[in-house]
């Protein structure tokens, strides 16, 4: 892993409670360390060579304690075998603010069906 991968670890680390499940198409994901290995480095890392997300209709709330943020995404990337990946999908995230700062508790990805055969 280089040196901006790590530092991309790291800030993410700090951004994630200890204790952050993850909802995605691929599975369910429990602590930031399964997260990290299974989700971010086994996949985002290994798998794709390249990968750009682009949030859009950004919404977030706060009250008290805790906030919510959901937005759009449109994701594209290329496999590690050269073929392209293109997705689009909805994502929200769960925080709770710590004497640390805003840590993140919840992350639920859903990506967009298919569309139906004509």
């Amino acid at each position: 892993m280089d040196a901006r991968h790590t530092s991309r670890q790291r800030a993410l680390a700090a951004l994630n409670s200890p204790d952050v499940i993850a909802v995605t198409p691929l599975g369910r994901f429990q602590g930031w360390d399964g997260i990290q290995k299974d989700l971010y480095v086994n996949f985002l890392q290994k798998m794709l060579i390249e990968r750009d997300l682009k949030p859009s209709n950004v919404h977030i709330e706060v009250n008290g304690d805790s906030a919510w943020a959901v937005f759009d995404w449109t994701f594209t990337g290329k496999l590690a075998n050269g073929q392209p990946m293109n997705s689009k999908g909805w994502e929200s995230h769960v925080y709770r603010k710590t004497a640390d700062g805003w840590r993140i508790e919840h992350l639920h990805y859903s990506g967009q069906p298919p569309a139906p055969p004509q």
